[in-house]
C-alpha cells in the first residue's frame, strides 16, 4: 500500500536506497544456507553440481577439488536439482535498524556452474522505540505460505507470519547495528533468537538490555520468547546471578523454578535457585511434583467421594451389607464410597476413579477368601449377570465361575433388596 505517515514515507525513500547484495554476501548465502550435491554414477566418477568439476569420489561428504564446497555424494542417474533459501541481512540505515529479506534460487544441472538468482522480498524497519514496519513484495494466494508475486514492487504491506518466519533464518554474519543497539549491549551476534525481536527486546525491555552485558544469552533468549516469566520471576534470576550462577539451560531452568514456586519453595534461596546440577535437580522436583499431584488429586477425590456420598446411599442404600457364601469364598458388597477408593487403591483398578459407586443399573461386589480379597466384581441389577470379574490389576480370576455360582445362588435375596423402598 502506498505510505501515508510520515514516518512511512521516509522508510520508503531510504529503502530505495539500499544497496543491492555484495558479491561476499551471495557467495556466503550459496555455501551456507543450501545443501550441496554431487552426483555419482556408478562407474566412481562424481560431478559436483555447483561447479560442474568431476572427480572420482565415494558415497558420502566429500570437499570439490575445485570450488571448495561441501558435497554430499549420491549415487544416481539424476541431472537436475532445484532447491531454494531464505536469509537474512542485517544492517543500519540513520537511525533504523533494519533486516533485509532474501530469496535465494537455484536450478542445478550436471556438467554445468550454477548461477544462483537472488531477489529481496522483503524489509523490517526497527525504530528508535522498538516499533516495527513491514517493507515487502505482495503476497499471493496459493497453498504455501511463502508464495509471492515477485514482480511487485517493495511497499509497505500488512504484518504477516510467512515475513516473521523469513526474518528468523539463516543471518549473514557480518552485522551493522546502530548507536543504540550497541549502547543496550548488542555485540554482533543475534545468538539464533529471531533478529526483529532481539532488537525490539533491546530497546524497549532494560531487562534484556541487562542480561546482553551480563552475557546470560540463554536467559536473554528466554526472555524474546516468553517475556511475562522472566518478568515475574526477575529478583529469583537476579539471586541466581549474585549467587554466581550462570544459566546454561533457559527452559529447563525455568521450569525447574516454576516445580520449586509450586512446592511453596523460597525462590530467594540461592541454595535453590542456583543448583550446581540443574538437570539432577529438575528431575528430582518433577518426581516431587508428581506425588504431590498424586496427593493433590487423592484428596480431589475424597472430597469429592464426600459430596458423593448422599448420592451412593439413595442408589445403593438398599444393598449395603449383602453377604454371600459358599463356605470358603465370602462375596460382600462396598458399603461407601470411601471403601470404593480404598478398593480401587489396593487392587490397582478403577472401581472408585471411574465412579462405578454412581451406576444406576449395577452393583459392585468383592470376594475374600479368609482376608485376601480374590476379585472386584461387578454385576448388573437388570438380570443379575456377571459383568466383570477383576483379579489384581485388572486380571483374570480363576474363581470366576464360583464366585458366579454364588450370586446365582443369591440372586433372589438381591432381587428382594432392589424391591425394597430406596
Amino acid at each position: 500500500m502506498k505510505p501515508k505517515t510520515k514516518k512511512q514515507k521516509e522508510i520508503i525513500a531510504l529503502s530505495g536506497q539500499l544497496r543491492p547484495l555484495t558479491t561476499p554476501q551471495k557467495k556466503w548465502a550459496f555455501n551456507n544456507t543450501i545443501d550441496h550435491y554431487a552426483y555419482r554414477l556408478k562407474n566412481g566418477k562424481a560431478v559436483c553440481m555447483s561447479c560442474g568439476h568431476e572427480w572420482t569420489a565415494d558415497e558420502g561428504m566429500a570437499t570439490c577439488p575445485h570450488c571448495g564446497i561441501k558435497v554430499k555424494v549420491e549415487t544416481t542417474t539424476q541431472r537436475v536439482y532445484h532447491t531454494k533459501a531464505y536469509f537474512n541481512v542485517i544492517t543500519a540505515v540513520g537511525d533504523y535498524q533494519v533486516v533485509r529479506m532474501f530469496l535465494l534460487i537455484a536450478e542445478f544441472r550436471k556438467g554445468m556452474a550454477v548461477n544462483p538468482a537472488y531477489l529481496e522480498i522483503g524489509q523490517y524497519w526497527i525504530d528508535v522505540k522498538g516499533g516495527r514496519t513491514l517493507v515487502g513484495i505482495k503476497r499471493t494466494m496459493g497453498w504455501y505460505m511463502d508464495s509471492f508475486a515477485f514482480g511487485s514492487p517493495l511497499e509497505i504491506r500488512q504484518e504477516h507470519e510467512a515475513f516473521q518466519r523469513i526474518s528468523d533464518e539463516y543471518v549473514y554474519p557480518r552485522i551493522k547495528s546502530t548507536d543504540t543497539i550497541r549502547r543496550n549491549g548488542f555485540e554482533g551476534r543475534t545468538h539464533d533468537i529471531h533478529p526483529v525481536t532481539l532488537f525490539q527486546q533491546l530497546l524497549t525491555n532494560p531487562k534484556a538490555e541487562t542480561l546482553m552485558k551480563a552475557g546470560e544469552i540463554e536467559l536473554l533468549r528466554y526472555l524474546c520468547a516468553h517475556p511475562s516469566e522472566v518478568d515475574k520471576y526477575w529478583n529469583t534470576i537476579k539471586v541466581a546471578r549474585r549467587a554466581g550462577y550462570k544459566v546454561s539451560d533457559g527452559k529447563m531452568w525455568f521450569d525447574y523454578i516454576k516445580m520449586l514456586e509450586r512446592m511453596g519453595k523460597d525462590l530467594h534461596n540461592p541454595k535453590l535457585v542456583a543448583p550446581q546440577d540443574l538437570k539432577a535437580a529438575h528431575d528430582e522436583y518433577v518426581a516431587k511434583v508428581e506425588r504431590q499431584r498424586i496427593k493433590e488429586q487423592r484428596e480431589a477425590d475424597r472430597k469429592r467421594a464426600e459430596a458423593d456420598e448422599a448420592e451412593f446411599a439413595k442408589l445403593k442404600g438398599r444393598y449395603l451389607g449383602l453377604v454371600m457364601t459358599d463356605g470358603e469364598i465370602t462375596v460382600h458388597t462396598l458399603n461407601s464410597v470411601a471403601e470404593y477408593y480404598e478398593e480401587g487403591k489396593r487392587q490397582h483398578i478403577c472401581v472408585g476413579s471411574s465412579e462405578y459407586y454412581l451406576k444406576k443399573d449395577s452393583l459392585v461386589f468383592i470376594a475374600k477368601i479368609g482376608n485376601k480379597t480374590i476379585a472386584t466384581i461387578e454385576i448388573s441389577l437388570k438380570d443379575f449377570s456377571i459383568l466383570q470379574c477383576r483379579a489384581f490389576a485388572n486380571g483374570v480370576c480363576k474363581y470366576t465361575d464360583r464366585i458366579s455360582e454364588i450370586i446365582k445362588a443369591n440372586t433372589k435375596l438381591i432381587r428382594k433388596r432392589k424391591r425394597m423402598a430406596a
